[in-house]
């Protein structure tokens, strides 16, 4: 008896053989560590009388679509199942749009047409793990709230963020760009609304560091030195690929938001770096600045949002309320 969890999925798409594209997509193996039970719409309206009377843990919807686009049918959406993971799936988009997408929807992530096949697997892993915690995280919130429990103040440090690549032209780029100030920023500032009153850390100058090295043995060792809140390694360096330093990594800092980076790699390695050295994203080379900023900036989210969890968790705990947090 397979017991990974059952997650309901529902796309939306005016194209028949879209739709069934995706589906075919989830159904077949590796499936990683959920179970899909998909459901497809070519008719937003149809789709959204579904969600009035069924639960889905995560939709994926064309922008789009005549009659009602992406952005008018994930509004609506949201007012009827809030915590359900949103994601955007299409061909035909452009700066402005993505934006009040994420501002107005807060679309978990936006996967261009055509997509490669690991990439949106792997990005609904993401989605539906970023969905369940942010979930958890306002039950645990709601019951000590109604404990009467104070909540100490989140410690907010600043973020350091770690790239390791053994291109120097990589390590500029990527140190680069976190570094400067853009129209993307605007994106930052809706992720955090997605952590609902517990806002997430954001890329700013006065809130990131950027350390980089080209040698994963060194970023092993810099990680005995400082902690790190997010770690971006690519997957073929000499001395170790990206998944084998991850996985160490992981071993000296359990809590650091792993994400990996690569313009060649496999399915399969993926699914196994998902899987294995619990990454929270993929970044594609040649990468757009816009989702390699989002990417990192719901890493960051997700990962306070784990160690708030904890937090609570004790204090609930603690106050001797264990048994109704389990």
């Amino acid at each position: 008896m397979d017991t990974k969890p059952l997650c309901r999925v529902m796309i939306v798409d005016d194209e028949p053989a879209i739709v069934n594209a995706v589906r075919r997509e989830l159904s077949a193996p590796p499936l990683g560590r959920y179970r899909f039970e998909v459901e497809g719409f070519t008719d937003p309206v149809a789709a959204l009388a579904r969600a009035g009377g069924t639960h889905f843990d995560a939709v994926i919807s064309d922008y789009r679509m005549p009659g009602m686009d992406g952005l008018e049918f994930l509004k609506t959406f949201a007012g009827i199942q809030p915590g359900c993971a949103r994601l955007v799936l299409s061909g035909q988009t452009d700066m402005d749009s993505l934006i009040r997408m994420v501002n107005e929807t807060h679309i978990y992530r936006f996967i261009p047409k055509p997509w490669h096949d690991y990439f949106l697997k792997s990005s609904l892993y993401q989605a539906l793990d970023y969905s369940h915690a942010v979930t958890e995280n306002q039950r645990l919130a709601n019951l000590v709230r109604e404990k009467g429990i104070a909540v100490p103040p989140f410690d907010g440090n600043i973020d350091h963020i770690l790239i390791v690549d053994d291109d120097p032209g990589i390590l500029a780029s990527l140190s680069r760009m976190l570094t400067s100030r853009s129209r993307m920023d605007d994106l930052f500032a809706a992720i955090r609304t997605e952590v609902a009153s517990h806002a997430g850390p954001v890329l700013d100058e006065g809130r990131v560091s950027v350390q980089i090295t080209p040698s994963p043995r060194h970023a092993l060792q810099m990680a005995k030195a400082v902690t790190f809140s997010c770690i971006i390694a690519d997957y073929r360096m000499p001395e170790m690929n990206g998944f084998e330093l991850l996985q160490k990594f992981a071993d000296e800092q359990p809590d650091c938001a792993r994400l990996l980076i690569s313009g060649q790699i496999s399915q399969d390695e993926l699914i196994i770096a998902v899987d294995m050295a619990h990454i929270f994203g993929f970044i594609e080379k040649p990468w757009r600045d816009f989702e390699l900023k989002a990417s990192i900036a719901q890493a960051l989210a997700f990962r306070r949002m784990q160690i708030e969890n904890r937090l609570l968790a004790d204090m609930v705990i603690k106050a001797g309320t264990a048994g109704a947090a389990v």
